[in-house]
């Protein structure tokens, strides 16, 4: 029986199309909570400020798994669990982005900010339909809790910049940036903070997700879930192949597997 789900937000929740959330996942959440069963969000998008949060405005959840599982918290925001960079990382990205004139996206626990606008910043703000972060400075970040920093690189400088991370690693689910998390973080570590919390087995949980960075929780999950047009990495880490969200994908998973 599945007692908690674990549903990333970009091209899963939402329609890769509209950007918005079908009235059908609305419904499916809001039935499957009434069914007793804790619905999560678990996303690379930090949910705590207005520009990337405002998508689930008005939905009611059990709570959030947000920046890629490097801070989970609840809907009265108390915060259960943080994990953050090794400052000396942080101080490498930076350098390396002044060196390779990249823009990158810093995320601390209140707050996340732009070094620059360039034109993949442009494309992934496009793709996604959020408003820019402030650009400002990134002085200073190696002496605060920095929870992930997203370079806007291709593959290719993603290869070269790796090699140079101590205690970190990359995960990605577009073509324009990536995530720079903690090697020990990733959305698997952020559902089992939450299932600790709420006392349910992992056994009993399933987890819905489409990009490379939900890979971690769809194989750690008792049922992991691919949805849409995901690439062969994450159907091989999936339990089963969901239609997109266009096509009512939220609701028909959760009606095969018994949660509404």
């Amino acid at each position: 029986m599945i007692k908690a789900v674990f549903c990333d937000v970009d091209n899963t929740l939402t329609s890769p199309i509209t950007r918005t959330i079908p009235t059908s996942a609305l419904e499916a959440i809001q039935k499957a909570r009434k069914n007793g069963v804790k619905v999560f969000v678990a996303t690379g998008r930090q949910t705590r400020t207005y520009e990337e949060g405002k998508i689930l405005q008005g939905i009611a959840l059990d709570g959030y798994v947000a920046v890629n599982g490097q801070l989970c918290y609840l809907p009265d925001d108390t915060i259960i669990h943080k994990a953050v960079l090794d400052p000396r990382d942080v101080a490498v990205i930076l350098r390396l982005a002044e060196e390779r004139n990249f823009a990158c996206c810093l995320v601390e626990v209140d707050k996340l900010y732009l070094t620059a606008i360039d034109e993949n910043v442009r494309s992934f703000h496009e793709m996604i339909h959020i408003p820019y972060p402030v650009v400002t400075s990134p002085d200073g970040a190696v002496n605060r809790d920095v929870l992930s920093i997203a370079p806007y690189i291709d593959y290719a400088t993603e290869a070269l910049i790796t090699p140079h991370l101590r205690n970190s690693k990359i995960v990605r689910f577009n073509p324009f940036n990536c995530d720079v998390i903690p090697r020990k973080g990733g959305k698997d570590v952020g559902m089992q903070a939450m299932l600790d919390y709420f006392e349910v087995p992992i056994e009993q949980t399933m987890a819905i997700g489409d990009g490379q960075n939900d890979i971690s929780m769809l194989q750690a999950a008792g049922v992991g879930v691919a949805i849409g047009r995901c690439s062969p990495e994450v159907m091989a880490a999936a339990d089963y192949h969901a239609p997109e969200a266009d096509e009512d994908g939220i609701w028909h998973t959760f009606k095969k597997f018994g949660i509404i």
